[in-house]
């Protein structure tokens, strides 16, 4: 072989495994929660006795402002009160995946706001059971179930089987999400919420931070295609 074209295929390969380093760098996976964190004792009884109610009981509970307002706090209580049922947490959790979170008395949406956060919540805490779960989820769901399942999946930390769900749903331009009285535009669709989730879990850089109902769908589509050139 010509020594000139030897040096060229060495310093190709060696291009290219720093493309791959810097990919490998600039998107890393997201942690899992740590569950091992220690609280004071009134909290740590608190947990102990959430943790011996069923299901739909602990759930109410784990609802209140002192848990949904601290992360650490919940992914531990949450990991305390399901670790030994994660499937019928998680059976019970996708009930929250099929309401529409938009539109309805303040009230009500309120309520399922905190439905909806506390179920990411615990997808978080258990990712891999979670993963299959949404999966199956958004693969037989309709537009709102996998507009959801999408939002959901954000931060959990499985590896590649959330990262495909969400490249996959960049192709997803079903209208998943009604605006809200002050919102301006054209409704959130799956692939504008697939977006979203990937640039904030990989914290990609040099693209357009959030996808929201005030941007055209032209402009979301050119940002969509941005980012699926960045992340291929």
């Amino acid at each position: 072989m010509n020594k000139h074209i030897r040096i060229s295929i060495i310093v190709l390969i060696a291009v290219l495994m720093m493309s791959m380093n810097a990919f490998g760098d600039n998107f890393k996976e997201p942690n899992k929660p740590d569950t091992n964190k220690t609280f004071d004792p009134g909290k740590e009884k608190k947990m102990d006795e959430i943790a011996s109610l069923d299901i739909e009981d602990a759930f109410e509970e784990l609802k209140s402002d002192e848990y949904l307002s601290n992360p650490d706090l919940a992914y531990k209580a949450i990991y305390k009160a399901f670790n030994s049922r994660k499937l019928e947490i998680l059976d019970f959790t996708q009930l929250y995946l099929m309401y529409q979170l938009s539109g309805g008395p303040r009230g009500e949406k309120e309520m399922r706001d905190k439905d909806f956060l506390l179920s990411k919540r615990i997808f978080e805490t258990f990712p891999e059971d979670a993963a299959k779960m949404l999966r199956t989820m958004y693969d037989n769901g309709d537009e709102v179930t996998r507009g959801n399942t999408v939002r959901a999946s954000g931060k959990v930390a499985d590896g590649h089987m959330t990262k495909k769900l969400l490249i996959e749903a960049l192709d997803d331009a079903s209208y998943y999400e009604a605006l809200e009285p002050d919102d301006m535009g054209e409704p959130m669709r799956v692939c504008d919420m697939a977006y979203n989730q990937l640039v904030l879990r990989y914290s990609i850089r040099n693209v357009h931070r959030t996808i929201g109902p005030g941007i055209s769908p032209e402009v979301r589509d050119q940002l969509i295609y941005k980012l699926k050139d960045v992340i291929k």
